[in-house]
């Protein structure tokens, strides 16, 4: 009798407990999947952030939290995961009712991209682990991983001439998007320069300062096609980071900068045209549209792209526009439009990213290679 009597209790206990977490398990329980910097550049240090809250009473003693992230992100601790097409991860934890937890994963983003995070699947036991339940959770953030930066001393020449002309030709005027600091008020400051929050709190006058930059404008046309003989994802990157690093240069000097390219965006399939702007929040513009580069796509065609960009309207009659090409490739057809814009007074400039086995000397006007380690 107390051997029946012991196995109806252990079998309700069972039956119950299941009963109860098969209808309460994921009730209220939240789990979020982010990252420390949703904007990073290649091969920097970045965080994966996993929270877990139980906000019933039911613990769970056994929960898988299992995500996809691109096989480009190294983690430090890569025991719970396998790698395909994509880094697959399997993270385990175990909750009290009405606790949260909290783990951090470092991990190096070592190709540019922009990536979405898919949806999280979780599975839990009951306390007894003899059923599996599922569900899953909706999860929409994105990283943007910027290209990686490069020297650009072979560009010095190129720099030295660029600003200098600057210097001589063009004034700097201040520009009101890009705040500098606070000074004491002069004679000379217009009153709308005036920061009267912080002249009431200083008990005199205080005028706001903002960064210089030129009226002269550069306008950086990268072409996404290759030689046949160059072409590979590693050149492709290269030009994409030159570019970027480019304009973060002339940037960094004062000097508002546009980009364009024949490459598509890899979700809106168009090709990418970033206006002429300055200061810190453009830069990040920059970064994000050759973030989203897709180097597998069948580009745009780009000597009708640069014919357009340097038009003698739109580019040359708007006086103190320059041109920076990259181009590795050097069709007879892109050579023929840059070369006309030449002619017609263009100031413009052809870098030609290079394998060093590869490089040819060829009839280009300020033609200046980069010569690539294989």
């Amino acid at each position: 009798m107390v051997l029946i009597v012991a196995f109806i209790c252990v079998a309700v206990l069972i039956f119950g407990q299941m009963y109860v977490y098969k209808k309460f398990w994921d009730d209220r329980l939240d789990v979020e999947i982010s990252y420390k910097n949703v904007y990073c550049v290649a091969e920097e240090e970045n965080e994966l952030v996993e929270v877990i809250v139980n906000h019933k009473w039911l613990p769970l003693p056994m929960m898988h939290v299992k995500f996809d992230m691109p096989k480009s992100f190294v983690f430090e601790n890569e025991n719970n995961s396998s790698v395909s097409d994509y880094y697959y991860r399997d993270d385990v934890f175990s909750i009290m009712g009405n606790q949260s937890v909290t783990r951090i994963l470092k991990f190096r983003c070592m190709g540019r991209g922009c990536f979405y995070m898919h949806d999280t699947n979780i599975t839990c036991g009951d306390l007894f682990q003899r059923t599996t339940f599922t569900a899953r959770r909706k999860n929409e953030k994105v990283i943007h991983v910027f290209p990686k930066k490069i020297g650009l001393e072979f560009l010095e020449a190129l720099f030295n001439t660029i600003t200098g002309n600057f210097v001589t030709n063009k004034t700097l005027i201040e520009d009101p998007f890009e705040f500098r600091g606070i000074r004491e008020y002069q004679p000379y400051d217009g009153i709308r320069h005036i920061n009267w929050k912080s002249s009431a709190r200083n008990g005199e006058l205080k005028v706001n300062t903002y960064f210089m930059t030129s009226s002269q404008t550069i306008n950086v046309i990268l072409n996404m096609d290759t030689q046949t003989y160059s072409r590979s994802d590693r050149m492709i990157e290269y030009i994409i980071s030159l570019a970027s690093s480019i304009c973060e240069k002339l940037i960094n000097e004062g000097i508002p900068t546009g980009l364009t390219t024949n490459g598509k965006d890899i979700y809106t399939e168009e090709y990418v045209i970033t206006s002429v702007g300055s200061g810190v929040k453009h830069m990040v513009a920059i970064d994000t549209a050759l973030a989203r580069l897709d180097a597998h796509a069948d580009n745009f065609n780009f000597a009708d792209i640069l014919s357009d960009s340097m038009d003698t309207e739109a580019g040359l009659a708007g006086a103190g526009m320059c041109y920076i090409i990259i181009s590795n490739n050097r069709s007879k057809e892109v050579v023929n439009v840059y070369k006309a814009a030449k002619q017609r007074g263009a100031q413009a400039y052809f870098i030609i990213p290079e394998y060093r086995q590869y490089q040819e000397e060829e009839d280009i006007p300020d033609a200046i290679h980069w010569n690539i380690e294989l």
